[in-house]
């Protein structure tokens, strides 16, 4: 089997976490219209908004995480580099900081939204 180029590595490390935490945004956000779907608690017929909220959670969180790891992987893979070192070298260290830097942020944000989605019920607008 192939390793994957470094390249790869830090384009996952720099926008697998991101773009997991816009997907879980986007669905948490239709899972409470449909959960607050007439101004009162309670999701329509049959469907189980809890259960779904938390599933979409769990994919985006092993998303995320798995670009923390490629970000981590493209920052190895350029051991002896520096962010002034010429391309390609230079320019996947300093990707892979930045990925290191902002993925566990967007992994924190896709637990509490999800936790935060889970544990809230009300429907009211603030």
């Amino acid at each position: 089997m192939r390793r994957p180029s470094r390249d790869l590595l830090m384009w996952t490390g720099l926008l697998a976490a991101p773009a997991a935490w816009a997907g879980q945004h986007v669905a948490g956000l239709s899972l409470e219209i449909a959960r607050c779907h007439d101004g009162a608690a309670g999701a329509g017929p049959g469907i189980p908004v809890d259960a779904i909220t938390l599933a979409i959670g769990v994919v985006a969180a092993i998303l995320a995480t798995l670009g923390v790891a490629s970000a981590v992987a493209a920052w190895l893979s350029t051991r002896g580099a520096d962010d002034d070192d010429p391309p390609p070298a230079g320019r996947i260290h300093f990707m892979g900081v930045i990925g290191m830097t902002t993925s566990p942020l967007f992994l924190a944000m896709i637990v509490m939204s999800t936790a935060g989605g889970i544990a809230i019920m009300e429907c009211v607008q603030s």
